[in-house]
C-alpha cells in the first residue's frame, strides 16, 4: 500500500513512488513525468523537489496529481493529458485528433528560415495536413507579413487549428480550409513556400510503436499505406500547379526515407532536391525546389 494511503505523505515520497509506478507501465522517462504530473497537480514548484522534499501534500494535492497518473500510467500523453505542448517556444492545443508536436519537426522551420531570410517578405504560405497548425503558424509568427493556409481533412483538427490561431493572434492571416491534400484548395491560389509533415509510417511499422502513438493519435495523421510513402506520391503528383516559380517545397520525412521520397519527386520532374537533418542527425526534411 503506498505510505500515503496510511500517513501523511511528502512531496520526495510522493515523486518516488509515481516515478516507480510510471517506470511499471514502461513509461522510459518516468522521472520527468512524475516530477511534470505532480507540479501540475499538487501546483508545487520544480525547485521545491531539490529544497523542500520533506513538505506534505495536502489530500486535495494528492488525490488532484492520482488522477493525472493514472492517465499516463494507461500510457496517455502528456501532451493529451495537460491539453497543450510546446513548439518552438509557442504554446499549442493539442487533442487526441492531433498529432502532438515534436521538435523534430522543428527542423521543418530551420530549413525555411535558412532558405527565406528576408522575414519582411509577404510570402504565401501552404500547410498541408496543419493538424495543431504548428508549423504554419510558427512560420507566420516569424514572417510577420506572412498569410498561410492551412488545410486538413478532419474538422476536429481543424477547430483545434482554430482555436491555436487565436490563442496567438494569428487568425487575420490565417485562412483554414477543410481539403483532402489540394482537393479544396482554390486552383489559382499559389504559394511561396509549402510546408509539410504528412503521414509517413508504414503500417507494417505498427505494432512496434509505443502505446502512446499507436493507440492514442489519429491513424489518418500517422500511416500511409504499408510503406509510409503513398500520400509523398499524392502530394508530388499535384503540387505543382500550387508553387510560385522561385518556390519551395518544406517536407519532414522519415530518418530513412530521404532517398525513397526524393525518387517519388524526382520521377515527377523535381531534381533541386536537398536534405536536412535533425538535431539527432537523422534525415528529417526535404527541401524541393520548383523546376
Amino acid at each position: 500500500m503506498p505510505p500515503w494511503k496510511a500517513s501523511v505523505v511528502t512531496l520526495a515520497t510522493f515523486k518516488k513512488e509515481i516515478e516507480a509506478r510510471l517506470r511499471n507501465a514502461g513509461i522510459e522517462e518516468a522521472e520527468l513525468d512524475a516530477r511534470l504530473l505532480i507540479v501540475e497537480g499538487a501546483g508545487v514548484k520544480q525547485i521545491d523537489f531539490a529544497l523542500d522534499g520533506g513538505r506534505a501534500l495536502s489530500i486535495q494535492e494528492v488525490s488532484k496529481t492520482e488522477k493525472l497518473v493514472s492517465l499516463r500510467e494507461a500510457r496517455i500523453p502528456m501532451s493529451q493529458i495537460f491539453g497543450e505542448k510546446e513548439f518552438w517556444s509557442l504554446i499549442f492545443k493539442v487533442t487526441k485528433d492531433t498529432l502532438t508536436p515534436r521538435p523534430d519537426s522543428e527542423t521543418l522551420i530551420d530549413v525555411v528560415l535558412k532558405s527565406e531570410k528576408d522575414k519582411t517578405k509577404p510570402l504565401k504560405i501552404l500547410d498541408l495536413g496543419t493538424g495543431t497548425g504548428c508549423l504554419l503558424l510558427t512560420l507566420l509568427s516569424e514572417y510577420k507579413n506572412a498569410r498561410g493556409v492551412g488545410v486538413d481533412a478532419s474538422d476536429a483538427a481543424l477547430k483545434v487549428a482554430h482555436e491555436n490561431t487565436v490563442n496567438l493572434g494569428l487568425e487575420n492571416r490565417t485562412e483554414l480550409i477543410k481539403s483532402n491534400w489540394f482537393s479544396n484548395v482554390p486552383d489559382d491560389q499559389k504559394f511561396d513556400v509549402i510546408i509539410s509533415n504528412p503521414p509517413y509510417i508504414g503500417l507494417i511499422e505498427k505494432p512496434n510503436l509505443s502505446p502512446e502513438v499507436k493507440t492514442h493519435e489519429p491513424d489518418t495523421a500517422l500511416f500511409a499505406g504499408e510503406d509510409g510513402l503513398d500520400d509523398y506520391k499524392k502530394i508530388a503528383a499535384e503540387i505543382a500547379p500550387y508553387l510560385n516559380d522561385d518556390g519551395f517545397i518544406v517536407l519532414e520525412i522519415g530518418h530513412k526515407q530521404a532517398a525513397k521520397v526524393s525518387d517519388i519527386f524526382s520521377e515527377q520532374g523535381y531534381s533541386d532536391i536537398d536534405t536536412f537533418q535533425d538535431l539527432g542527425a537523422r534525415d528529417r526534411a526535404l527541401k524541393i525546389s520548383k523546376p
